[in-house]
């Protein structure tokens, strides 16, 4: 039987799509492509005219190169030194979960990357000249690519210097943790179960069946759920997943089942455990990170409620939004029919994003009655039919108000609130 490489492909396009986040990947692979421009400038000799040979020489281009070798190096180490302590300031503000998020920060790596890469280009490019490896015709190429790396410089500097004026203030770091969280919560909304089939998941299937045990202890991460399809297809079975990614678990625990042909191995490999949650398809981690930072700002040390109104703010927007989209799309049919995973929860989503900031907001009215003005606008959501979380969350005010809030007069105006909301206190 032929080996499918879909599955291979769309591992590798995971894995691919990961690393792409890493800060010393994307530094590694601009500093690789530095080091191999400098080395192939030779190559060209042959394509180089006479008259470019007199004018571009090693003496134009070695003062340039030196310039670049020892103002990189300095821009470097400030950049990474900015960074560092940004986000350790932010950290501190709001969760340090949110680091995460920004040392994924595309544009920063993105300028970072192209400082180190221009430093090592400079670099390897003397000690090529100071050995002699150049020709004259080499000493035009390695001017040409000099001139296109003092051009990437300087859009880079304009860059930096745009992104130096925000990456420190919080709102950048709320901004990125609301991006990701929405491209978590609309993959999940167009691709509901990963494009399986929906089951309860609550235990195993009827008839004969097989454990799939965790490969390790951690966070599921990720499912391949297109490997997934093409073991169920070649054993005429069926898949029953437990958790969608984002679920804690042990070695050795059952995942899912296999059903049908027990021939071959379990696939654990499919499941792909972290020690950490990711973000990419656990929208519930996502309104997490944002939850945590309006936890921090209700903190008796930094007392910013400010903070947690603009947090529950953006919450409400990322859930009405998903919500609501802006094209109205059917569901889709699911795209692996073998494969079968539990549904987002969607009592979960609210209770995650709004349960803890009730709790820390407990002693101030203004955030209270914040949420249960949110809490009866997202009573509208038709995708997340919220009532009985949203009641429950609501219950929770109340009782937490009771206990937090000093005055009569405020404990009044929530019992008023709650009741407009529906809520007999």
């Amino acid at each position: 039987m032929a080996l499918d490489p879909r599955p291979i492909i769309a591992r590798f396009y995971w894995q691919a799509r990961r690393l792409s986040r890493v800060l010393w990947v994307r530094v590694a692979l601009y500093t690789a492509l530095a080091f191999l421009a400098a080395l192939s400038a030779e190559l060209f000799d042959g394509y180089i005219p006479d008259g470019p040979k007199d004018r571009f020489t090693q003496a134009t281009t070695l003062p340039i190169l030196t310039v670049l070798a020892n103002g990189m190096l300095a821009v470097v180490t400030f950049s990474l030194g900015v960074m560092v302590s940004s986000h350790r300031t932010l950290a501190d503000q709001s969760t340090p979960r949110i680091h995460r998020l920004l040392a994924e920060d595309s544009e920063t790596q993105t300028v970072l990357a192209t400082f180190l890469g221009a430093f090592v280009f400079a670099l390897t490019s003397l000690i090529l000249f100071r050995a002699g490896y150049y020709s004259d015709s080499a000493a035009v190429i390695v001017f040409g690519a000099t001139v296109f790396v003092v051009a990437a410089i300087v859009l880079s500097l304009v860059r930096w210097i745009g992104q130096l004026s925000r990456i420190g203030s919080l709102a950048y770091a709320l901004d990125q943790a609301e991006t990701a969280a929405e491209q978590a919560l609309t993959r999940a909304r167009d691709v509901p179960q990963l494009g399986g089939v929906a089951w309860s998941g609550d235990g195993p299937p009827d008839g004969p069946h097989v454990d799939i045990p965790a490969p390790g202890s951690g966070y599921v991460a990720h499912i391949d759920i297109e490997e997934l399809q093409s073991l169920a297809k070649d054993r005429d079975a069926r898949i029953y997943v437990r958790h969608l990614p984002g679920a804690r678990v042990l070695r050795g625990q059952s995942v899912g089942w296999i059903t049908g042909d027990q021939g071959g191995d379990a696939p654990s490999r499919c499941f792909v455990v972290s020690e950490n949650r990711t973000i990419q398809d656990d929208p519930t981690y996502a309104l997490a990170i944002l939850r945590e930072a309006a936890s921090k700002a209700l903190s008796p040390g930094i007392n910013d409620q400010g903070t947690a109104v603009e947090v529950i703010a953006r919450l409400e927007r990322l859930l009405w939004n998903w919500s609501h989209p802006e094209t109205d799309q059917p569901t889709p049919d699911p795209a692996f029919d073998r494969v079968y995973l539990p549904p987002l929860d969607t009592d979960a989503l609210i209770i995650q994003a709004f349960r803890a900031i009730v709790r820390d907001g407990a002693g101030n009215a203004e955030v209270l009655l914040t949420m249960i003005s949110v809490l009866c606008r997202l009573r509208a959501c038709t995708t997340l039919h919220p009532e009985a979380a949203i009641d429950e969350v609501l219950r929770d005010i109340w009782d937490h108000a009771q206990q937090g809030l000093t005055t009569e007069r405020e404990i009044a105006r929530i019992r008023a609130a709650l009741n407009d909301a529906g809520l007999d206190v």
